[in-house]
């Protein structure tokens, strides 16, 4: 019954006209011309889109090409200054090589420096000279700019500048030699280093003692290791090659000799005695081989 029903269906359809209208004609080409518009804004898209984007894409992938091409090589230089310097390099080759830096101590609970210790070394001699600078010395502050910006105590040099090379201009100008160097170390550390008990002594008294375990107790190795743990921009190279017969090369000026106390607006300073400045400053040019 069912297969008799499909088959007059069917052949009721067939036997229908099939009529297309001219409404009919004009709704399909508007259907045909929606559709080919939509492929068009379609393709504008993704061309504009592509030229939008890859423009800047392959100009920062450039840039990061460029970047490790510049950078790549430091990654792999370390703290090899001197390498970049054929005339260091030389001088270290040929153990003749001189350099004087400052030793700062850095105060873990302030930005001041109770310890400044110039020293300088001389390859060929193998000996070191440390100057112990008083940390109360009234003194020029100069910038980075080399320009003084005030008097005060030395110890707060780097609190006004905030960057330990510009402190190496202030003690250039005291004792008028150049400074090549710095080298910042915790002042606890210079303590324990030294076999300094600190049991709450006053600040002052420490760093007197500073001065005087320096004198008797210091050798090539315990400075070496200070400076090779110390924040630093000393060369590595320098570092390893610094050589030396322990105390007997090593020789410790004492900067209190002839201290003029003063006070300025209520505030306690001392002077370095000129004369003990000048005499100073000439055995230590000596020693770096500046005529």
């Amino acid at each position: 019954m069912v297969d008799k029903f499909n088959k007059e269906l069917f052949t009721s359809l067939e036997d229908e006209d099939l009529t297309f209208t001219q409404e009919d004609r004009k709704e399909t080409f508007k259907k045909i011309k929606r559709r080919n518009d939509k492929k068009k804004i379609s393709k504008f898209s993704i061309v504009y889109l592509s030229k939008q984007y890859i423009g800047p894409v392959l100009g920062t992938v450039m840039v990061f090409l460029l970047a490790i091409g510049l950078f790549l090589p430091n990654l792999f230089s370390g703290n090899d200054t001197s390498m970049s310097n054929p005339d260091l390099k030389q001088a270290i080759q040929q153990k003749d090589y001189s350099f004087s830096a400052l030793v700062m101590g850095k105060d873990s609970t302030s930005h001041r420096s109770n310890i400044n210790i110039l020293l300088t070394y001389n390859g060929s001699e193998k000996s070191i000279k440390l100057v112990p600078i008083p940390r109360d010395t009234y003194v020029e502050i100069f910038n980075s700019e080399e320009k003084m910006i005030g008097k005060d105590k030395l110890m707060h040099a780097i609190a006004l500048n905030r960057q330990p090379e510009q402190v190496l201009i202030t003690v250039s100008n005291l004792f008028n030699i150049s400074v090549d160097y710095y080298s910042v170390i915790a002042e606890e550390d210079i303590y324990r280093d030294l076999g300094i008990r600190v049991d709450g002594k006053d600040e002052s008294i420490l760093v007197n003692e500073v001065g005087n375990s320096l004198e008797e107790r210091s050798s090539f190795s315990k400075i070496k290791k200070l400076l090779k743990e110390s924040e630093t921009n000393i060369p590595i190279d320098i570092l390893n090659e610094m050589q030396g017969s322990d105390s007997d090369s090593i020789q410790v000026i004492d900067m209190n000799k002839g201290l003029k106390e003063k006070v300025i607006n209520g505030i306690y300073y001392v002077e370095i005695n000129q004369k003990l400045l000048e005499k100073t400053s000439t055995t230590l040019k000596q020693h770096l081989g500046d005529k």
